[in-house]
């Protein structure tokens, strides 16, 4: 599994603990993470080719998001 995948599981499992029983929190946690990154990171599969700019991009939208990874 490539890095891209891996943080991407780390920011989904964070945003899933975070919002546990509030699935429509959930829901828009997701959508605002989506338009901080500029992409799905729930799509993201652990056959992406790693993409510094996303990986990039997603360490950012998670820490103004409050996640650490």
């Amino acid at each position: 599994m490539g890095n891209l995948y891996d943080v991407a599981q780390q920011v989904n499992t964070a945003l899933a603990r975070k919002h546990e029983g509030d699935a429509i929190g959930l829901v828009l946690a997701k959508g605002e993470l989506a338009t901080r990154t500029g992409f799905l990171v729930t799509l993201i599969s652990p056959t992406d080719p790693d993409d510094p700019a996303k990986v990039h991009a997603l360490r950012e939208a998670a820490r103004d998001l409050g996640i650490a990874v």
